[in-house]
């Protein structure tokens, strides 16, 4: 079953200059909130009001295995100008990093078998994983290996902070 990315009703348009992602860790889906910033998983900052496709994918866009089962995926996506940026957003202090990056793995993969144009089509990409609680990552895990992993097969860079600034 071909994952549909572009769900109209999983995406929003915002020229916002600052805003928060908000993951609830229930069924709903990662929304973008303007006010109540100690719930925020991450802060987006985009001084220069760049127009940005937030897309919801974790509980909105299906993802199935070829069980029928769901597959693992990230939270969302932001994609603007000609980057592209995969969002994982935890909450837990134990491998959190490495936990987001293999749900972002999952859905990079699954986007290059299905949309690999699209995917190629960005000069740069993100794989950002943001814990609010935990904004340092444990060094132990953060390592060379896993930036050099991710930029050999998917020419993604790795991020693992909870403020995602936006460059035009």
């Amino acid at each position: 079953m071909s994952v549909d990315f572009f769900k109209a009703e999983c995406q929003v348009l915002t020229k916002e200059k600052r805003f928060g992602l908000f993951d609830a860790e229930d069924t709903s889906p990662v929304q973008i909130k303007l006010v109540d910033e100690k719930s925020w998983n991450a802060i987006v900052i985009n001084d220069n009001c760049v127009e940005l496709i937030f897309t919801a994918i974790d509980n909105c866009v299906e993802m199935l295995r070829d069980d029928g089962e769901m597959d693992s995926r990230c939270d969302a996506m932001l994609i603007y100008n000609n980057t592209l940026l995969f969002i994982e957003l935890k909450n837990k202090r134990d491998s959190w990093q490495s936990l987001g990056l293999s749900q972002i793995e999952a859905t990079i993969k699954r986007m290059i078998v299905e949309h690999q144009v699209f995917y190629n089509g960005f000069a740069k990409r993100k794989a950002i994983v943001a814990n609010a609680k935990y904004r340092f990552p444990c060094f132990q895990e953060v390592n060379l290996e896993q930036r050099e992993y991710f930029m050999k097969n998917y020419k993604t860079r790795i991020q693992f902070e909870a403020e995602i600034i936006i460059k035009d």
